[in-house]
């Protein structure tokens, strides 16, 4: 339990630390900033990671082949995010750097092992899943708090599934990221003094899918549980979803921006910044909650846990889908 606590407190402070230092120099070298607000969050969190990352290897004597994929996957996507900070890319160039980011991680075989698909349609499933995960974070990152506190409560999700399944690879990487977010919660939590970025949401979304890659789930006794990734990052990829049908229905391009999320739909409501980062969070607790269940439960109950969040993402919709927007 100590070298989890050495992990954890040194990921916490180094977060805090990096994320205060760079926000200095951006605000002094008036680089990478918008509104005289720094835009290094995902700098410092990826500062962070590879220090903490590399401490762990040597505490926890962790075999590297999947964590040093994921890791230089997340880097280079972190890379090809500060480039977008700085200069914005394209949608065909953002589509590139995440491409050439998937297929390497498939490449050195961090990809889903469904039977009878082969190793083709797990490539083509894990490709797709990587570049949605991905953009859902990117799509998040709308207010203040939002997206870093949804990835605290998913990767403290994971971490509950890297303890129940003893996957020590997921228990380091969540519970890295767990403390990451934690550290830079404290400069973007509303009114946010540091932004993440395109850098830190690309960075945040990449590593979440590829842990979630990592992990292992089903058992004979529950095919089921195959589904609890899904069910994890349940919020993020709802709100990818319905943005997708509201725009859609609105006929406009899924790439055109709007104001059609989940969290604008819910301010709409009348409700403050404060109380919106509290449902979504709410939601996404919910989600997370039911994908840990889902591990451990037998068929009938996952059916029954299945049936009831779909229940309820339908609910979510119609009550969403009435409300308007302004663009």
């Amino acid at each position: 339990m100590l070298k989890y606590l050495i992990i954890f407190t040194s990921a916490l402070i180094f977060s805090m630390l990096s994320t205060s230092l760079l926000a200095k120099l951006s605000l002094k070298g008036k680089i990478l900033k918008t509104n005289d607000i720094p835009l290094v969050g995902g700098l410092g969190i990826g500062l962070a990671f590879i220090f903490t990352l590399c401490l762990a290897a040597f505490v926890m004597h962790l075999p590297l082949t999947k964590i040093l994929a994921v890791t230089i996957a997340s880097l280079a996507m972190l890379f090809f995010g500060v480039i977008d900070d700085l200069r914005e890319l394209s949608v065909v160039h953002k589509f590139l750097a995440q491409s050439i980011c998937a297929v390497y991680l498939i490449a050195c075989g961090v990809k889903t092992d469904i039977m009878y698909l082969g190793f083709w349609g797990n490539a083509a499933i894990t490709f797709f899943w990587l570049l949605g995960v991905t953009n859902a974070f990117n799509l998040l990152d709308i207010l203040d708090g939002l997206t870093t506190g949804l990835v605290l409560i998913i990767s403290s999700a994971f971490l509950l599934v890297g303890f129940l399944n003893a996957d020590l690879n997921v228990q380091v990487l969540s519970l890295i990221l767990c403390a990451g977010s934690i550290g830079f919660l404290f400069f973007n939590f509303p009114p946010a003094k540091v932004y993440l970025g395109n850098s830190g949401s690309h960075f945040f979304g990449l590593l979440l899918a590829a842990i979630a890659l990592v992990a292992h789930y089903a058992s004979e006794d529950n095919v089921f549980a195959l589904i609890s990734p899904l069910m994890i990052l349940g919020l993020p990829i709802m709100d990818t979803v319905l943005l997708i049908i509201f725009r859609v229905t609105k006929k406009k391009l899924p790439f055109h921006k709007s104001k059609d999320h989940v969290a604008f739909k819910i301010k709409a409501m009348g409700f403050s910044p404060l109380r919106i980062l509290l449902i979504m969070y709410l939601l996404c607790f919910i989600f997370s909650v039911c994908g840990v269940v889902l591990i451990k439960v037998n068929n009938l109950a996952a059916v029954s846990i299945i049936m009831a969040v779909c229940l309820f993402s339908i609910y979510v919709l119609s009550r969403l889908i009435k409300i308007e927007v302004g663009d």
